[in-house]
């Protein structure tokens, strides 16, 4: 491994996995400091500017992406959203920063550090919002030290009700929301919890179950369906709103997780050790953005920038990401922190 890679494990305090090649370690390296550059950027100061343009930041991270990419050439295609080409890394990092606190807009438009000294304890460790004035140190894009003397739960981070999935199930399937409606049933797609596959492949032609999702097209409109005891259909009206990169979007895979639960088909996760430190994690489908936020901030995606599915992540954060998981209704197998 090269001298600049020896410095920015160190800096970062970034160390390999057991068996772990030298592509993905420098992967891994790069993506996180891209993470820091973006923040660093915000750092800035000058006369009474404080931070920098979304623009700038922007070109910066580009540039280095460029640099990392001519220097590295094993990686370039790491850093690369194959499913969709339109979709630039400098950008997606930008707004995981912005929507998880890390960054703040002013009225200008201009990005400038979170200085508000926020942390979460997780593990033996805190991530914290912002750059600490303390050593700290890096896994994924998140940043991590000491805790502060301001503390908030993982559960205020993701600003959503404290239910866990079952509470919520019955939330949304109250028979007192629920009435008749003058629909043709053959417009109709249903989502079926029972299905094997991922949930966005679980639609059908008919309902397979008494609580289910219908939708008249991909873009709408969104039902939600009670079967009664004498076999006719109620329904309530489910908003979908236009899904972004917003922290709240996808929001909806909460209620399709909560009703694969219910009928005991739960999405999974699986957990699998690598070595003392670190471990893989796979979810058998996509999160909404508050997980996969959250999960950015503490983990590496596996093999590519834009991979949603599998994640590295630290032995030591494994009780608090089953903790996230298990809430909205996915079964976690694996995980035990054990030498």
């Amino acid at each position: 491994m090269n001298e600049m890679l020896t410095a920015m494990s160190t800096d970062m305090r970034i160390d390999r996995f057991r068996g772990e090649g030298d592509d993905n370690f420098t992967y891994r390296l790069c993506y996180s400091a891209l993470g820091q550059w973006c923040l660093r950027t915000a750092k800035n100061s000058e006369k009474e500017n404080i931070g920098t343009t979304k623009h700038n930041q922007t070109i910066v991270l580009n540039e280095l992406m460029l640099r990392y990419s001519e220097l590295f050439p094993m990686i370039a295609d790491k850093f690369v959203d194959t499913s969709n080409r339109q979709v630039n890394l400098s950008v997606h990092i930008r707004r995981v920063y912005e929507e998880t606190g890390y960054l703040l807009t002013d009225d200008d438009n201009r990005n400038r550090l979170a200085n508000y000294g926020r942390s979460i304890s997780i593990g033996n460790t805190a991530l914290f919002s912002g750059i600490p004035d303390i050593p700290y140190f890096i896994n994924g894009l998140g940043v991590f030290g000491s805790p502060t003397e301001y503390k908030v739960t993982v559960s205020e981070f993701l600003i959503r009700d404290g239910l866990k999935w079952g509470e919520y199930f019955q939330s949304q399937f109250d028979p007192i929301d629920f009435y008749d409606r003058d629909i043709n049933l053959d417009e109709l797609e249903f989502f079926n919890p029972l299905s094997g596959n991922v949930p966005s492949q679980s639609w059908g032609q008919h309902l397979e179950a008494n609580y289910a999702v219908a939708r008249k097209s991909e873009l709408g409109p969104f039902y939600r369906v009670m079967r009664m005891p004498d076999g006719s259909l109620q329904f309530a009206d489910e908003p979908m709103e236009p899904q972004s990169d917003s922290f709240v979007s996808y929001e909806f895979r909460r209620l399709y997780f909560a009703l694969k639960a219910y009928y005991k088909n739960p999405i999974q996760a699986l957990v699998t050790r690598k070595d003392v430190t670190y471990s893989e994690i796979q979810i058998k489908g996509h999160l909404p953005n508050r997980e996969y936020y959250f999960l950015l901030l503490l983990s590496w995606p596996k093999n590519n920038a834009f991979n949603k599915v599998s994640y590295l992540i630290k032995n030591d954060f494994i009780p608090e990401i089953i903790c996230v998981l298990t809430n909205i209704g996915i079964e976690v197998k694996g995980g035990s922190t054990n030498a």
